[in-house]
């Protein structure tokens, strides 16, 4: 019965545990998961790929010079 006892213990901590670092360990996979699917894609289609991934940095880029910008003047106020 002891035995049993310390069992589901043991078993209640674990899910504790799992519980606490499942954002983690989801997050994981699906960066994981992001990393293979776009390793596939330029296999499978390079020039669309590239064409998509060239757009979202070109604006990523533009978006980040857009906010020192405005930063800039904002301290110039």
């Amino acid at each position: 019965m002891e035995f049993l006892l310390l069992w589901a213990d043991n078993l209640d901590d674990a899910l504790g545990a799992l519980r606490h670092l499942a954002p983690k360990i989801l997050s994981f996979i699906a960066a994981f998961a992001l990393f293979v699917i776009t390793g596939f894609a330029l296999v499978l289609i390079p020039q669309v790929l590239l064409i998509i991934l060239g757009l979202v940095l070109s604006a990523a880029s533009i978006e980040h010079l857009r906010r020192r910008r405005a930063a800039a003047l904002a301290e110039q106020r």
